[in-house]
């Protein structure tokens, strides 16, 4: 439902922006606001789980979750959908705190590739369902049912997990959460959406960055150090700067900067370039989360058979040729060729994810595996936000540099192409970093 929501939001995003009037630096935040909720506030429930229980804390995320989604469908403005996204992100963060922690406890060390295939399987459904969905509504009964769709699939896995979601608890987290520590976190991670923001939205205001810039750092200082002095830090910084968590770590992030830079962009290209409507969009979309889908669980086969040696790095590297492809793809208005491009990304991805996060969690002490949980999903939202961002920067900078200051659908099919294709060569230069920071000369580990 999760990966469904994010998926309808990117492909309804041009005609929010149209409806709302407002420029795509400034609609971002229906995204942005999202994830920089969960990046601020999953460690905070991922050290409750131990005390709260692992499924208790997962109902009760699907239920604010399914309150939010209702609540964004009632907005008629930008700002109060904003906050009800935030409402969104809080459940969301509850939920996501504990997932991967709960898989890993439920999968032998033998069967977690596999675990790991079926669970990128399943996004990728939720990939293949949104843009297709997301299209079909927004077509025929407008945006705010985007959200309304969650209101039914919500309440039905409520129903589902008071009846059979029976996990036992990860390991009990201390008596006392750093609440100090949580609220330097969420200023900083406040203070990094609205500098991303502000780049968005050219020309930059030098005092608006400088203060976000300067508040962001502070914030940051400050909280290194109150994890350092604190005995119940929420993040244990001595686990999280070893070798073996930093360098698939780094991969990750700047993986899913470089997939949402996609994402995000692509219902842009097809409406503003080739005049799709939203329907037709989604069914470009369906491409890559069908190769995704495809190829997870034999990927996770092999992975888990033959544990080969820089299989994430592969994975990813080839995720950047396709970019390559798709930029070319898009400067030349060529769409078989972005299609190809999307298949091969597809595939590509199902050979990274999963065991880049299996030697993400294997990284850090079993006993942590709630906080390692956590740590994995805000390492994935941090490349999203990052992704988000960079779409919009990208695009924005470029137009800027051309004298153009309209809407982008507006700018029409003479000028767009070559902008997106630099946006996407841009994000196969990020997957080429991503798969530097993948690549390892011992093999990972079981």
């Amino acid at each position: 439902m999760a990966v469904l929501d994010n998926n309808i939001v990117a492909i309804a995003l041009p005609t929010i922006t149209a409806v709302f009037g407002v420029p795509l630096g400034l609609s971002q935040w229906i995204a942005t606001a999202y994830m920089m909720t969960i990046v601020a506030t999953v460690l905070i429930f991922g050290t409750l789980a131990g005390r709260i229980g692992v499924s208790r804390l997962f109902i009760a995320g699907l239920a604010v979750f399914v309150i939010g989604s209702f609540a964004c469908g009632l907005s008629g403005s930008l700002y109060p959908l904003i906050a009800a996204r935030i409402l969104q992100g809080l459940g969301a963060a509850m939920m996501m705190s504990i997932s991967m922690a709960i898989v890993m406890q439920v999968f032998p060390a033998d069967e977690r590739g596999r675990a790991m295939g079926y669970i990128t399987a399943t996004v990728a459904l939720g990939l293949i369902i949104g843009p297709a969905l997301g299209g079909i509504l927004v077509d025929s009964f407008g945006w705010p049912f985007i959200f309304f769709v969650n209101i039914p699939i919500g309440c039905a896995l409520l129903v589902l997990a008071f009846r059979y979601l029976r996990v036992p608890s990860v390991p009990a987290g201390p008596t006392r959460i750093d609440y100090p520590g949580a609220v330097l976190l969420i200023f900083v991670m406040t203070a990094l959406a609205f500098l991303l923001n502000e780049l968005a939205n050219p020309p930059v205001d030098s005092f608006r960055f400088a203060v976000s810039a300067g508040a962001g750092i502070a914030a940051l200082v400050l909280f290194v150090y109150r994890e350092k002095t604190t005995d119940v830090p929420l993040i244990d910084l001595s686990l999280v700067t070893t070798r073996a968590f930093v360098l698939p770590a780094a991969s990750l992030v700047l993986y899913f900067t470089a997939t949402f830079i996609l994402i995000i962009l692509l219902p842009f290209y097809f409406e503003g370039v080739m005049g799709y409507a939203p329907t037709q969009v989604g069914l470009i979309a369906f491409v890559m989360p069908i190769a995704m889908m495809a190829g997870s669980p034999v990927c996770g086969w092999v992975y888990d058979k033959y544990c080969p040696k820089n299989y994430a790095a592969f994975g990813v590297l080839g995720v950047g040729i396709s970019f390559f492809l798709c930029g070319y793809g898009y400067a030349t208005v060529n769409i078989w060729l972005v299609i190809l491009a999307l298949a091969l990304a597809g595939i590509c991805r199902s050979v990274y994810q999963g065991p880049n996060t299996i030697e993400i969690m294997v990284s850090l002490p079993k006993e942590k595996a709630g906080i390692a949980s956590s740590l994995l999903t805000i390492l994935q939202d941090l490349g999203i936000m990052f992704g988000i961002s960079a779409a919009a920067i990208f695009l924005v900078i470029q137009l800027d540099a051309l004298g153009y200051t309209g809407a982008v659908l507006s700018a029409g099919p003479d000028v767009l192409p070559p902008l997106f294709g630099n946006a996407m060569y841009a994000g196969g230069l990020i997957c080429l970093a991503s798969a530097a920071f993948s690549f390892r000369r011992d093999r990972p580990k079981p």
